[in-house]
């Protein structure tokens, strides 16, 4: 559907609206009572969102992402499905999977009574899923924009043969300053250091933040916390439909060589995310469904 279609059809005032870029690319526009918030119908990605409650954005969006077809953006929830990472033996393909470079469709656009959007997009076979996949699985988002941010991602598997996958919600929330920022919710956990050759280490109390990080915690269920005493908050991150939490920060040397990046972007940026992935992968029977649901929220330190 083509950007005059997709404002005539689901076009709310001011409050949502769809803007083309010349490079193409569609955004849905949100600006309630609520939030403000902008989603990418390329990779079906929730880019921003900031809840008018909150002085700051909650979702980090790098400086220098880049808005083109085929290019990841960096920042906001980028989906990574059908697999986490690099593919595990074409290191050729896509990282993270070709879901968040694909076009998605809308299929509803609506503002509720109580106030928020919500939004709902499919992924169609298209030319990379051809090419780097061989299954037929329906996939769907769900995004409900307000004073909380929730995503559900649902994959059907529409074909007769079992199939399995890995995914993760890559979720980049905006910190005021990472060397004084605590993860909660892991303390016992055994995590994956993917720092240190995979090495796999027990967490000891409450994560904090000196060097770059990067952790696939496994086999938990638990919801995190990031506390944030520069910017005086709390960000709650609930999951469901998830085994894994990944939890992530580049640090200088590292995010130095990312050119979308920067040099300095990683200091107010942190990656807490459900994942499914290593041995927790998703295997789903044909005809059925799987789901992963993320939710945000945010609480006042006093």
């Amino acid at each position: 559907m083509d950007i005059v279609s997709l404002n005539k059809k689901f076009a709310y005032g001011k409050e949502l609206l769809f803007k083309q870029l010349p490079s193409g690319i569609i955004f849905i526009e949100i600006d309630t009572p609520k939030a403000i918030a902008t989603v990418s119908l390329q990779g079906g990605q929730v880019v921003t969102w900031h809840p008018k409650s909150q002085p700051v954005p909650v979702l980090w969006l790098s400086k220098r992402a880049q808005y083109k077809p085929g290019v990841p953006i960096r920042g906001g929830v980028p989906i990574c499905w059908p697999w986490f990472g690099s593919h595990p033996t074409d290191s050729n393909l896509p990282g993270h999977g070709y879901a968040r470079i694909s076009s998605w469709n809308v299929t509803t656009a609506e503002i509720l009574s109580d106030g928020t959007v919500r939004l709902c997009l499919t992924m169609d076979e298209n030319e990379l899923s051809e090419r780097h996949w061989t299954h037929q699985v329906g996939l769907q988002i769900e995004i409900i924009v307000g004073d909380e941010l929730s995503v559900k991602l649902s994959s059907r598997n529409e074909s007769n043969e079992e199939i399995k996958l890995t995914e993760g919600l890559h979720t980049y929330f905006q910190v005021g300053d990472i060397n004084s920022v605590h993860v909660h919710g892991l303390d016992g956990v055994e995590y994956v250091d993917l720092t240190k050759n995979n090495e796999r280490k027990l967490q000891n109390g409450p994560i904090s933040f000196s060097g770059e990080l990067g952790r696939i915690f496994l086999n938990t269920r638990a919801n995190c916390i990031i506390e944030d005493p520069s910017l005086k908050r709390r960000i709650i991150i609930e999951k469901q439909g998830s085994l894994n939490t990944a939890v992530w920060n580049p640090w200088a040397l590292t995010a130095a060589k990312m050119q979308d990046l920067g040099e300095d972007g990683w200091q107010n940026m942190l990656c807490v995310e459900g994942a499914n992935t290593f041995e927790s992968c998703v295997i789903i029977p044909p005809g059925k469904n799987h789901t992963h649901f993320a939710r945000f929220f945010v609480e006042s330190i006093i």
